[in-house]
């Protein structure tokens, strides 16, 4: 049979370069959607990391917002005696810095009711939050 014959018959179909280009054109819209679920999964894990800090850093601001500058002998043990004592999770720091406020300068440290407080939360040794607070003596 002629080759004229087959096509009148109405087997049409799809030819190679149309199947190949077809094909090409799904590839190319897989990898976009690939890219964006790994693009979405760092940020989430950004979020999660940063949400985590912040939570942590509130907490320990807490904690020192409501401690008392007496130590168990009735003396003042500030600033020696803050540490954060909350939960940490695996592989996250806390730093806590507590230190006399003094405005304007030159200030006498003991004459100071205003103290500084600033914890810095780091994870993988990258820090990833400072948040500073001020506290009065009392």
């Amino acid at each position: 049979m002629p080759v004229q014959s087959l096509r009148n018959r109405g087997q049409g179909g799809f030819t190679l370069v149309e199947v190949i280009i077809a094909l090409a054109i799904l590839g190319v819209i897989g990898v976009a959607f690939m890219l964006g679920l790994s693009a979405s999964y760092r940020a989430r894990g950004v979020t999660e990391e940063q949400v985590q800090a912040a939570n942590l850093a509130r907490a320990a601001l807490e904690e020192v917002r409501f401690k008392v500058f007496k130590g168990p002998d009735g003396l003042d043990c500030y600033p020696d005696c803050y540490n954060y004592t909350g939960p940490l999770p695996t592989g996250y720091i806390l730093t806590l810095v507590t230190e006399d406020y003094c405005t304007p300068e030159p200030c006498i440290p003991d004459d100071s009711n205003i103290q500084k407080n600033s914890v810095t939360v780091s994870h993988g040794g990258k820090p990833l939050l400072t948040i500073e607070d001020l506290k009065t003596k009392r």
